[in-house]
């Protein structure tokens, strides 16, 4: 059940119109991992908010190194649409550490959620 969408996850990080498409099975995944974290997904409020975001963010930590990849793959055209995109190629170590401060910032705002039982599960890697 995915309670994102697109839209959402290309707004939370910026990401250009071109690569919505390639963000599907990322955010399928990152809601699946926010419902199992938190249990049965808010009604509504703040909390919803917290939940989305959770979910976007995780959208975007699993969906960068494939990013990187699509952006590279079209860098042939930067020349021609430079006026209409800003392109970031980023190195693996770059990559690594924006994908951690991406799941970081999900875990947060999972961790903002109020709820009277139950804990939120945190995977150290």
């Amino acid at each position: 059940m995915t309670f994102i969408d697109a839209a959402y996850v290309r707004t939370l990080g910026n990401i250009p119109e071109a690569a919505a498409e390639l963000l599907a099975p990322h955010i399928e995944s990152a809601c699946l991992k926010v419902t199992a974290q938190i249990g049965a997904l808010p009604e509504g409020g703040p909390d919803l908010d917290r939940a989305k975001d959770a979910a976007g963010c995780f959208a975007i930590a699993y969906a960068l190194p494939t990013l990187n990849t699509f952006y590279l793959s079209e860098a042939e055209k930067v020349p021609r649409r430079v006026a209409q995109t800003d392109y970031v190629f980023h190195e693996p170590s770059e990559l690594a550490k924006l994908v951690r401060l991406w799941e970081e910032r999900g875990y947060s705002s999972m961790r903002a959620i109020s709820r009277t039982d139950g804990s939120v599960g945190v995977a150290v890697i």
